[in-house]
């Protein structure tokens, strides 16, 4: 993309804002062969169009809400980084815990790597993970309860939320459809939302599991901000700015 006329760049530019949703000024920077100044007045010059919107270090889609993939179509999506991203996440996992898995195709995997646990309470919302665990030795299974969601597999609503507020958990191990630097962690319903939101009240340290295709988007309702995770396990998709803009918020940044 070198040489290109500057009104071309921009065109460029907004193009691959639009596809990917969000990019950085490293990115453009090394794709266009030009200063981070001509880049950042590039994406200052969209922002004013009302094209994008800027975020500290990059640019992302004006309004760009992604959308929901169902249940069975995300467990095919990025396995493998899942499958890595669960055997980490199982390293954190004591012997005399209560811990909470949320509904999502990552933690899935983390539940299919608990092994040789004892006295291990485990709290879950979502029929897969109740399913793996049911009759395993040495682990004490506590299902929520709540309105089954076809999408997610996730007991969600008031009774789960009831259930969560008289729990105490150690560890709450939880998935993401949307995280963003700006926005943080984002779910497709209010239902939903809330119900993650009483998770995390509940819980004493929250480990989220993502593979990167989740970041640098948004979802419907807000959840929490990236302040409230102590840990994020993710795989090596992740951008050097992604994981540096994270840190600085506090949150230990795992790759796999």
């Amino acid at each position: 993309m070198k040489n290109t006329f500057p009104l071309e760049r921009k065109d460029q530019i907004f193009d691959l804002i639009t596809q990917k949703g969000r990019i950085t000024v490293d990115e453009l920077i090394d794709m266009f062969k030009v200063s981070g100044a001509t880049i950042r007045r590039d994406l200052e010059f969209l922002e004013h169009q009302g094209l994008i919107t800027r975020a500290h270090g990059g640019a992302m889609s004006k309004g760009r809400v992604s959308l929901e993939p169902d249940f069975f179509e995300e467990k095919e999506r990025f396995l493998e980084e899942k499958k890595r991203i669960g055997q980490e996440a199982a390293k954190l996992i004591e012997e005399g815990e209560v811990i909470f898995l949320e509904a999502s195709t990552t933690v899935l995997e983390l539940a299919r790597n608990i092994q040789n646990k004892n006295n291990l309470t485990v709290v879950t919302n979502s029929l897969d993970i109740a399913q793996e665990l049911d009759g395993k030795e040495g682990i004490n299974l506590i299902i929520t309860g709540g309105s089954p969601r076809r999408r997610t597999r996730a007991l969600i609503g008031p009774l789960t939320e009831a259930t969560l507020s008289q729990m105490r958990i150690d560890k709450a191990f939880m998935g993401v459809s949307a995280l963003d630097l700006v926005y943080g962690i984002t779910a497709p319903t209010l239902e939903e939302a809330q119900t993650r939101k009483k998770i995390v009240e509940a819980s004493n340290k929250i480990i989220i599991l993502s593979d990167h295709s989740k970041f640098g988007k948004q979802n419907f309702a807000s959840v929490n901000s990236l302040q409230s995770i102590d840990i994020l396990i993710t795989d090596r998709g992740i951008s050097r700015e992604m994981k540096v803009e994270i840190e600085r918020l506090g949150v230990e940044v795992r790759i796999v």
